[in-house]
């Protein structure tokens, strides 16, 4: 009997061992297969689906232009650091957007706090705070009197450090100071925690005043809103209400004088209805 038990015993304990093996090469199996599964979703979340074909985008104008600033003689500003247009960051690294893959504003790197200036009259049309991509966001309307570019202009200035202390009705003037610069809306994804401190400035043209509000986020419509690179303001005239004109230009024509305010808070030239979006140094 003793030698009976001990048989069984043995037999038992190599049962469990057993059994336990196959459960953790099981639950092994498993978690990998889960992992493989995350990693699948993951990607697919990376990689951003274009909402319709380039055609829809370039008709509205979503190009590159190939305009570029011409600032006063000894006047340092702040440089485009990705311009309207570009499939690239300014650290040359690839887009990835669902509007294949071209940037929908002019980028300005910039240090957090650094004031964002109104770069002509106009008003205070929406702002709030979105998520990855958006940040911190005021929207201002100007009218064809105040640019010289026969459509209004509805302009979003994002990433801002906080929300504007401005209010939706609130009028400004050419170089006043909209918001703080900051990385809100590009920590996480391509940038890290860090994230990147700048001015990503939009532009959308149309015929009248009139605009929507999409939803509750950072949105404005209608749908019939064309995109313009924000560098066409400086030009001014009929060219700049289209981008298909302004890169249609000659490229002599694609150096464009911008008016400026300095630090000390003159304006270049004295009389200057717009300016760059920073302030300059002399």
């Amino acid at each position: 009997m003793s030698r009976l038990k001990t048989i069984s015993s043995v037999c038992t304990v190599a049962l469990s061992v057993l059994l336990s093996m196959t459960l953790l090469t099981d639950a092994s199996a498993m978690n990998k297969k889960k992992g493989k599964k995350k990693k699948g979703q993951f990607a697919g979340k990376m990689k951003r689906q274009a909402k319709a074909p380039y055609d829809h985008y370039e008709q509205k104008g979503l190009f590159t232009t190939g305009l570029t600033p011409v600032f006063p003689a000894g006047v340092e500003c702040p440089p485009i650091s990705s311009p309207y247009g570009s499939k690239t960051r300014y650290d040359g690294s690839s887009r990835n957007n669902d509007h294949h893959g071209y940037h929908n504003g002019m980028d300005i790197s910039l240090d957090a706090g650094t004031p964002v200036l109104s770069v002509a009259d106009g008003d205070v049309i929406h702002k709030g705070t979105a998520g990855q991509l958006v940040g911190s966001f005021v929207w201002l309307r100007y009218a064809p009197q105040d640019t010289g570019v026969p459509n209004y202009i509805f302009a979003r200035y994002q990433h801002l450090d906080e929300p504007s202390s401005l209010n939706v009705g609130d009028k400004v003037k050419a170089g006043q100071t909209v918001g703080l610069g900051g990385n809100t809306g590009t920590t996480g994804g391509h940038f890290g925690s860090r994230g990147y401190p700048h001015l990503h400035l939009v532009f959308y043209t149309g015929p009248t005043a009139d605009y929507t509000i999409l939803g509750d986020g950072p949105m404005l419509g209608p749908k019939s809103l064309n995109y313009l690179d924000p560098m066409g303001l400086y030009l001014g005239g009929a060219p700049a209400a289209d981008n298909h004109a302004l890169r249609d230009l000659p490229d002599a024509q694609k150096a464009v004088s911008v008016p400026v305010k300095l630090a000390s808070g003159q304006m270049l030239p004295k009389d200057a209805k717009l300016t760059w979006p920073l302030a300059c140094q002399n």
